[in-house]
């Protein structure tokens, strides 16, 4: 092509005329535009094959990726939504679960604090009645010591006052014969 340029030129420089470039109608000029438009659909054709084919297919693999990422990010998102789903029913049957085991345990608290108070009623009752017993018993134990005090004084009062000798056994009747009159007249 140059060379054809070239050989034009000169002859046209030998002519002493100039071609115009944009005159198809010169042979020079057709024949350029010729070759420029062979060399372009070369061009094409190896552009085709070595270059927007294998782009053409990198962009439809990138493209499928792509949607596949996105599919699977849809599945994620599901998942994770039920997840969600799963965890607010978990933790509503949790709260549902503390609430009953709260509730279950003040009422075993309230039964145990209902039982140990009857208990200690019964323990109180119970040490009541034993410390009555206990009473009456030091009671009637002082009372049977006062008799035998007394008894025990009437009688050395009366062996003084008479002046004779009873046996132990005499002095003992005639003093728990007073003091059953004693009583006698205490209880009327």
């Amino acid at each position: 092509m140059w060379f054809l340029l070239a050989q034009d030129g000169h002859g046209a420089a030998a002519q002493g005329a100039e071609i115009d470039p944009t005159n198809l109608t010169h042979h020079a000029n057709l024949a350029a535009a010729v070759w420029a438009w062979c060399i372009f659909l070369v061009l094409v054709v190896l552009m085709w094959k070595f270059a927007w084919g294998p782009i053409s297919k990198g962009l439809d693999a990138r493209a499928q990726r792509i949607s596949d990422s996105l599919k699977r990010a849809e599945e994620v998102e599901k998942a994770a939504r039920e997840i969600a789903e799963s965890n607010k029913a978990l933790m509503l049957k949790a709260q549902q679960d503390s609430a009953q085991i709260v509730a279950d345990a003040r009422n075993a608290a309230t039964q145990v604090a209902e039982e140990v108070r009857k208990k200690a009623t019964v323990d109180v009752d119970a040490q009541r009645e034993r410390f009555t017993r206990e009473t009456q018993m030091a009671v009637e134990k002082a009372r049977a010591d006062l008799r035998k005090e007394t008894v025990d004084l009437t009688l050395l009062v009366a062996s003084k006052l008479l002046g004779a000798s009873m046996s132990d056994a005499d002095h003992r009747k005639v003093a728990e014969q007073a003091l059953r009159d004693a009583e006698k007249v205490a209880r009327n």
